[in-house]
């Protein structure tokens, strides 16, 4: 499949990563936000299915992956779901003042990251409020970019990147601001070409949001 994006750093897919996951050859890591069934507005994905479908569609996503080192932000309200994939541990995203009086689960102060086969050279606890991003357009809900830069760098693994959620593509600039190579893929255009836009600017200092 022919990349909607790429540059010597990073290649981007458009599609729905359970036909495009297939076709990609092995990464050394899988670094993902997949939607939470929150009922937010993402395009095309349907992000208020059933319970039983949701789960049904994750199982199907990560039994997918092309590699075993996976580390993903599962939300804290499907965090239980997740148990029967045996995760092998549990990081912390911690967010201070995070808005309260929402929901159970829906407004906490942390998020957990769950891992398989990697962990982190320092702290499982990664420190980041968040704040108002540029560049992001108008994707509901991205994780701040000095999270994830903060965690590609504490990784021990060295080589390629993948994110089959890339959204407005934080994933990928993280990894090619800290000099990694990066895949991503995602399912809404608009999204895709956010993202592109993002790639192809200079690589950003380290504290850029």
């Amino acid at each position: 499949m022919k990349p909607y994006y790429e540059d010597d750093a990073v290649q981007i897919f458009h599609g729905d990563c359970r036909e495009i996951l297939p076709t990609l050859p092995p990464v050394d890591l899988v670094l993902t936000d997949p939607p939470y069934n929150a009922g937010k507005v993402y395009g095309l994905h349907n992000d208020g299915m059933p319970v039983e479908d949701y789960e049904d569609w994750c199982d199907e996503w990560f039994g997918l992956l092309p590699t075993h080192r996976v580390i993903i932000f599962p939300g804290i309200a499907n965090i239980f779901q997740w148990a029967k994939h045996k995760p092998k541990a549990v990081a912390c995203w911690y967010k201070p003042g995070n808005p309260g009086g929402g929901p159970p689960f829906q407004f906490c102060e942390w998020e957990p990251i769950l891992l398989w086969g990697v962990n982190f050279k320092l702290s499982d606890v990664f420190y980041e409020p968040i704040r108002m991003q540029a560049q992001v357009g108008d994707h509901p809900c991205p994780k701040p970019l000095r999270l994830l830069k903060k965690m590609v760098s504490n990784l021990r693994t060295k080589g390629t990147i993948l994110d089959p959620f890339m959204g407005s593509g934080t994933t990928l600039r993280a990894a090619k601001d800290l000099g990694r190579k990066a895949i991503g893929i995602e399912i809404e255009e608009r999204y895709c070409e956010i993202a592109a836009q993002r790639m192809s600017q200079s690589v950003l200092a380290f504290d850029a949001v």
